[in-house]
């Protein structure tokens, strides 16, 4: 078998292909997937190992931040340790608290004051409370106001200015707690004196009225009391607040950080007899979580406290941009940030880190998810030889089926040759066996034959040309002999000598249009020819319409010869290849109407040779109309 043999293209072929093709596929696919996954796994692991890295790194810094801190507490003696934000000193001793630095708490677990010498402002308060001497209560209250004792001094000041209200003398009020409002130490009745003059003058703005110093003294107020400027407990703290947003008519504006130090403060009073020598502690508080560090003795306690702050500052020093770092107490009560979830998440517990909380440390999210450039290129690599794999198989499916179907096309074709010479050769071969034998009787009958085998050897004559043309066409070897040709009269002879031959069969030709002369530079037998097909197309595919109407058309440097039939008509979908070789309507096929599939193909190229084009306008049931449309000269 020759090697064109195998590489013809079989319908088993096709199956053939579309079972590599799957199987390739497949086998890409596979590959692809098992790339991917491990390649996913390495990733996977990758981070895992990046989280472990930077959770060791993490635990190391908070080590020596909390050994920094608890070293601070040796180096504080003398004032010269400089706090960190978010940190305070508590020391306990003896009943008594105290912080450093001033005004980091706004409020205190405990408070000592010193007694009010009350019985000194009894000659005052008689004055004014018994026998309503307000002018006597002046003089006793503005003479103590020169005493040396602070606590005197800020007490007389406190009632002098309450004295003055009494008298509704508003502007001396007002410069007694003004006096007052530099006291930074010293108590009037248990309340600091600074904070009984704020408190005063803010009132007395308020009775009269005037709102801008109102709100400008609430302000100061409120602004002394988040600065820690008084030792206050709890309760006083969040009555004064309270007061100072009230007369800014504002919601209340807390510094968290701070609050919860003070809460911390607070917590470490209440449970400072249950701790070893040690103290290392991580608590969540209602305001936020906060670190406690330092050491305890009989003596008491003495504390550096880290607040929300410190502790956010931490975490965020101590792991780089790409993790993210969550702190929780042995309890498991978040102190920073939310426990991750996920595979890519590194835990240090308490124990095993020797740190007050244990630490988790992950990914973030658009670093976890996002593809790494490896599986990228991979993606990228697999999808250039998928798509090259997908183009090479259409390709090969479009070639294999123009293959087979071209196989079929000439198969039809060498068919519906074979038939169109077995007809008139059997006659022949008939008609001459009768004469040889001299079975003819009559001189008619021989007239009669001799008329059949002249036409049936003019219509294999035809036959052959067509063929011959076809062939020289199809191979491009066919030359025009271009002349100066009338078309319109082309088209008359043409016609008639169709006419002629169809005429015994009881069709007829109609012609109108253009009658005077159209020349053009053409091939007159090669025009002729094309027009002679439309013709016996038209009438093999009228089978009930004997009639065809053959129109010429000038249209400027353009002439049309139009040629319609009401025949069987072509359906939309075949008339896009009508005019390609060996092509035969599905409807002339199962009726068995002869041709060959040639005819339509060498109209087609004999007009396109001569620069022209061929049209159809068809619809099945309804006839069909062709237009060869050529150019002529001016």
């Amino acid at each position: 078998m020759r090697v064109g043999d195998w590489l013809r293209p079989p319908r088993q072929m096709l199956a053939v292909f579309l079972g590599v093709a799957l199987v390739s596929a497949a086998a890409l696919g596979w590959l692809a997937w098992l790339l991917l996954k491990q390649d996913a796994a390495l990733d996977s692991q990758r981070r895992r190992d990046l989280v472990d890295q930077a959770a060791d790194r993490a635990s190391a810094t908070m080590q020596l931040a909390v050994v920094e801190l608890e070293s601070a507490l040796n180096s504080t003696v003398s004032g010269k340790t400089k706090f960190a934000t978010g940190v305070s000193r508590i020391s306990i001793a003896q009943d008594d608290m105290t912080v450093a630095p001033d005004g980091s708490l706004p409020y205190y677990a405990v408070v000592r004051r010193h007694p009010e010498p009350l019985p000194i402002f009894a000659e005052g308060e008689q004055a004014e409370f018994a026998r309503n001497d307000l002018i006597g209560a002046v003089h006793t209250y503005a003479r103590l106001a020169a005493d040396p004792d602070r606590d005197v001094r800020a007490g007389a000041l406190a009632r002098l200015a309450r004295v003055y209200r009494k008298q509704h003398d508003i502007e001396a009020a007002l410069r007694a707690y003004e006096r007052l409002t530099a006291f930074d130490h010293g108590d009037v009745d248990g309340i600091p004196a600074a904070l009984v003059a704020r408190t005063g003058r803010a009132s007395i703005f308020e009775d009269s009225g005037r709102q801008s110093d109102l709100r400008q003294e609430a302000a100061a107020l409120q602004r002394d009391l988040q600065q820690g400027r008084w030792r206050l407990v709890k309760s006083q703290y969040e009555f004064y607040v309270g007061q100072a947003s009230a007369w800014l008519g504002a919601p209340r504006s807390d510094d968290r950080d701070a609050l919860t130090r003070a809460e911390a403060a607070e917590w470490l009073w209440q449970n400072r007899a249950s701790f070893g020598a040690t103290v290392r502690r991580a608590i969540a508080l209602p305001s936020g979580s906060a670190l406690i560090v330092g050491h305890s003795s009989p003596n008491g306690l003495d504390v550096m406290i880290g607040g929300p702050v410190f502790l956010a500052a931490l975490c965020s020093q101590a792991v780089a941009a790409d993790f993210r770092c969550a702190l929780s107490d042995p309890e498991g009560h978040a102190l920073v940030g939310n426990a991750p979830r996920g595979r890519d998440t590194a835990v240090r517990a308490a124990s095993a880190s020797g740190l007050p909380w244990t630490l988790q440390v992950a990914t973030r999210v658009d670093a976890s998810g996002a593809p790494s450039p490896r599986r990228r290129l991979l993606v990228l690599v697999f999808a250039v030889v998928a798509l090259v794999l997908v183009a090479g198989w259409y390709f090969i499916l479009r070639a294999m089926s123009r293959e087979l179907r071209v196989s079929r096309l000439q198969s039809e074709f060498v068919a519906a040759v074979s038939h169109e010479f077995r007809s008139p050769l059997t006659s022949l071969s008939h008609i001459a066996e009768l004469l040889t034998t001299d079975r003819l009787a009559s001189e008619d009958l021989r007239r009669t034959s001799y008329d059949v085998l002249v036409r049936d050897t003019d219509r294999l004559r035809r036959l052959v040309e067509a063929l011959l043309d076809f062939g020289r066409f199809d191979a491009g070897a066919a030359a025009l002999r271009l002349e100066d040709v009338d078309v319109a009269a082309l088209v008359r002879i043409t016609v008639a000598e169709f006419q002629d031959r169809v005429a015994p069969e009881g069709y007829s030709v109609e012609l109108s249009g253009v009658t005077h002369p159209v020349p053009a530079r053409a091939d007159h037998e090669a025009i002729a020819r094309a027009l002679w097909n439309l013709l016996d197309n038209a009438v093999k595919y009228s089978p009930e319409c004997r009639t065809v109407w053959v129109v010429l058309e000038r249209q400027g440097d353009r002439v049309s010869i139009v040629v319609r039939d009401q025949g069987l008509g072509i359906p939309i979908r075949e008339q896009r290849e009508i005019f390609d070789r060996f092509v035969r309507g599905a409807e002339s096929t199962a009726r068995r109407i002869r041709g060959t599939g040639i005819g339509l193909a060498m109209v087609s190229q004999i007009v396109r040779a001569h620069g022209g084009d061929v049209s159809v306008a068809s619809e099945p049931g309804k006839g069909s109309t062709f237009t060869l449309a050529l150019r002529v000269q001016a």
